[in-house]
């Protein structure tokens, strides 16, 4: 199993903070988190997480949550956004997209985003 880039897990963690607070059974569920599958769209990529087998559900939650970044990319790929599926209580995937034009750096964020989100939930590029 392919590990979470550590920019990724910090995504992921503040996302889940902000939502639920810091005691969110969805926080132990990334603790063992890692990558089932990452596939780089062009304009984003999809990051499937495998769920360790023994952890607990955060009751049947489905819920997305999103959110944007600055990123240190020349304009339009300065801003990025990133949604974290939740399906039946489980950190699902996570998803991550351009806003704009521009393509995605083919590689996880580690290194060119800024992780403080900029408050553009909701915004996602189509």
């Amino acid at each position: 199993m392919e590990a979470l880039s550590e920019t990724e897990r910090e995504i992921i963690r503040g996302l889940l903070r902000k939502e639920y607070g810091p005691r969110s059974p969805l926080l132990d569920q990334l603790a063992g988190a890692g990558v089932e599958n990452r596939e780089f769209t062009g304009g984003g990529v999809f990051v499937s997480l495998r769920i360790a087998a023994d952890a607990p559900a955060a009751d049947r939650l489905n819920r997305e949550i999103s959110d944007g970044f600055r990123t240190m990319l020349a304009p339009p790929g300065d801003l990025v956004g990133f949604t974290l599926f939740i399906r039946h209580g489980y950190l699902d995937f996570l998803e991550g997209y351009m806003f704009g034009s521009g393509d995605w750096p083919g590689e996880p964020p580690d290194g060119w985003l800024i992780p403080r989100p900029v408050g553009t939930a909701g915004q996602k590029a189509g």
